[in-house]
């Protein structure tokens, strides 16, 4: 990617010669890299982001950044690279600008992943903070754009202990941040990362509580973006979130939020245009109150069946669009003025059948919202009126993206005004019925979720749920605490870990791969014992077969 970004480089500096100094204010477009902090896992994930594959070339990830772009992973065999997060103005040396591995230096996208914590990170050897950082700032070449990391509590904010209810990790309710100084008890993401948003940034998005950088969530990222439509802020909070961690996203703007990056429909190299009076902020709010569908793992049966897939059938409702294939994807495009249908634009992957709707993105910030039922409910009406609505589907989750503002001159004020809604998703997941027992299916497969305006009509729609053509053998299922112990055996250091929480049920992959069985699995969310080793001990995801050969 460099010897292309180097030869850009060249052509601007030809071009600033002639035209102006802003000739070359943007960087590249379609220009990601990512770099790791430590090189346990997530020199792994750093990869996984970019390529779908670990360190060492092994495919671990269905969904990642476009293969048209250019991507590189920097930093891999070096030590002590915090340097090359740091702004020469704020820090000696301060190398963001480095030609090889400066992240502010001719890249769109840069992703990290490592250990952390709300105000230093690990860079190899070294530490990384906000206080020495510039990001996107044209007047000293910064170009970076949209700044991403994966790591426990660099964006914290709010409450060490809220009251939101979202999850048992410290600073899961940012809407409860009450305009306090950056302490212990009271985190302000504003204030730590404001001074480092350069006025040309877009964005940058971390995570507010612990995170577990596992290569399901870079894949869920990048399914989200790439498969379900979702705004690039909405991508990488629904992707990083697990119901238990809290990604949130910062950005400055001006007065109007819709105006802002948090609204980027798609990735751009463009410099961020939309003011600098104010920062704001988008995270995701407390989970809507659904029926609990968790069954007691008591009721596992001795053996499961292995099933066999196939892709499910087009829907009878899409029978007669227009579709057309391009790459492999079946697509049809309405005209706006098809207004019953309710719908613009379908695709079908035909590697699983899936489908995926796109509708009407409205602006509706402010609007009045409506109760968690009423979304739920418009969520099921919809399902039915396009004829892919599925009895098995059970409303699992539902969640409002929420944003809030301070001006940036004051961070340390109270808020004037509440936190606003943004657009809201519900989820229906499948579950599979084995001798009475409804076994839960995991993964981005066996799902179909629902992103609504604010009004609860479409947004976006994604319909994964491919068709069970029938029994292919039996297998006998792993107990829980044999899982646990082959969970345990994958980790370096397994008496620091405790098992947080576990899930476990069939896993179906994203719509956009091959999938002919259906499988069992466990899934283990590992803590430290002691919540203050978590930047030495960060919480990590171990998932094991819980099928028996």
């Amino acid at each position: 990617m460099r010897s292309n970004i180097l030869s850009t480089g060249l052509n601007c500096a030809v071009m600033l010669l002639v035209l102006t100094t802003s000739a070359c204010r943007n960087p590249p477009p379609k220009t990601a890299a990512s770099a790791h902090g430590n090189t346990d896992w997530h020199i792994d994930t750093a990869n996984e982001f970019l390529f779908g594959v670990d360190n060492s070339g092994n495919p671990s990830a269905d969904n990642h950044a476009p293969v048209s772009w250019d991507r590189e992973h920097l930093h891999v065999g070096k030590t002590n690279t915090g340097h090359f997060y740091f702004d020469s103005a704020k820090a000696s040396p301060g190398d963001d600008l480095d030609a090889d591995n400066g992240i502010d230096k001719d890249v769109m996208l840069f992703f990290y992943a490592g250990h952390g914590s709300a105000t230093s990170w690990s860079t190899l050897g070294d530490s990384g903070t906000q206080s020495k950082m510039r990001l996107g700032n044209n007047e000293g070449s910064g170009r970076l754009r949209y700044y991403w990391q994966c790591s426990c509590d660099v964006f914290a904010h709010g409450p060490e202990s809220g009251s939101c209810g979202t999850s048992d990790f410290s600073y899961a309710c940012p809407g409860e941040f009450d305009g306090s100084d950056d302490s212990f008890s009271m985190r302000n993401v504003y204030q730590r990362w404001g001074p480092a948003l350069g006025d040309d940034l877009r964005m940058a998005c971390g995570v507010s509580t612990l995170a577990y950088c596992h290569e399901s969530q870079t894949n869920k990222i990048w399914d989200d973006f790439n498969n379900k439509g979702y705004d690039v802020s909405d991508s990488f909070i629904d992707g990083l979130d697990t119901g238990t961690t809290v990604p949130l996203c910062i950005t400055k703007g001006g007065s109007n939020v819709t105006q802002t990056p948090l609204f980027d429909h798609e990735f751009t190299n463009q410099f961020n245009s939309s003011g600098t009076s104010y920062y704001y902020i988008q995270y995701l709010g407390p989970p809507f109150r659904l029926p609990p569908i968790d069954i007691p793992i008591e009721r596992l049966p001795e053996f499961l069946p292995i099933w066999e897939l196939k892709p499910l059938a087009l829907p009878e409702t899409f029978a007669d669009l227009p579709f057309e294939t391009s790459g492999g994807v079946r697509q049809a495009t309405l005209s706006s003025r098809d207004e019953q249908r309710g719908h613009r634009q379908v695709r079908i992957l035909p590697a699983s059948g899936a489908v995926y709707v796109k509708a009407e993105i409205k602006s509706d910030v402010g609007a009045p919202t409506l109760t968690d039922e009423a979304y739920v409910d418009r969520a099921r009406q919809i399902l039915v009126k396009l004829g892919i609505d599925e009895p098995a589907a059970i409303a699992s989750k539902g969640g409002r993206f929420m944003i809030a503002r301070v001006p940036v001159g004051s961070v340390k004020e109270l808020k004037r005004q509440p936190d606003v809604q943004k657009n809201v998703t519900v989820t229906f997941q499948r579950q599979i019925a084995v001798d009475e027992v409804r076994i839960p299916v995991l993964g981005e497969g066996g799902q179909i979720a629902v992103q609504l305006n604010n009004d609860g009509t479409l947004r976006n729609l994604a319909k994964v749920w491919r068709q069970v053509a029938g029994v292919k053998r039996e297998a006998r299922v792993k107990r829980p605490e044999q899982a646990r112990d082959e969970a345990m055996r994958q980790i370096r250091t397994p008496e620091k870990y405790k098992v947080h929480r576990m899930t476990w049920g069939y896993q179906e992959r994203a719509g956009n791969v091959v999938q002919k069985e259906l499988r069992f699995v466990y899934r283990f969310e590992l803590v430290p014992v002691e919540p203050r080793d978590a930047q030495e001990f960060p919480p990590q995801i171990v998932e094991v077969q819980g099928q028996e050969e």
